[in-house]
C-alpha cells in the first residue's frame, strides 16, 4: 500500500513541475515578446510565487480540492491582467504612437486636388 502513495505522491509531484515548468516558460515568452513593462513582470512573478509557496489564503491541506480555488484565482487573475497589458501593446508600434482612427477622409475629396 506504501509503495502506491509513494508512486500517486511523485505522480501529483510530477504534473505539478510540468505545470509549473509550462506556467514559468509562457510567461518569459510573453515579457520578452512583448516587453512588458514592469507591472506586468510583477504581477507575473507575484502569481507564481504565490502559487508555489506553500502559505495560502485557503489552505490544500485540510480543505482538499477546494484549497485550489484560492490558486487558480491568482492564476485566472494574472492571466487576464498580462493578456490586457498584451493586447494594449499590440497596438502600439514598435518605435511609434498608438494606432487610432483617423477621421479624415483620405484621397481626393470634395476640394482637394
Amino acid at each position: 500500500m506504501s509503495d502506491d502513495l509513494g508512486t500517486t505522491l511523485v505522480v501529483i509531484l510530477g504534473v505539478i513541475a510540468v505545470v509549473g515548468v509550462v506556467l514559468v516558460v509562457g510567461t518569459v515568452y510573453l515579457l520578452r515578446r512583448y516587453r512588458m513593462p514592469i507591472q506586468g513582470v510583477a504581477a507575473a512573478i507575484t502569481s507564481l510565487v504565490y502559487v508555489v509557496s506553500p502559505v495560502d489564503a485557503v489552505p490544500e491541506f485540510p480543505l482538499g480540492p477546494v484549497g485550489l480555488v484560492d490558486d487558480v484565482a491568482v492564476i485566472l487573475g494574472a492571466l487576464f491582467y498580462l493578456r490586457r497589458l498584451v493586447d494594449s501593446r499590440r497596438a502600439v508600434p514598435r518605435g511609434g504612437e498608438p494606432r487610432m482612427l483617423d477621421a479624415r477622409p483620405r484621397g481626393r475629396g470634395i476640394g482637394r486636388r
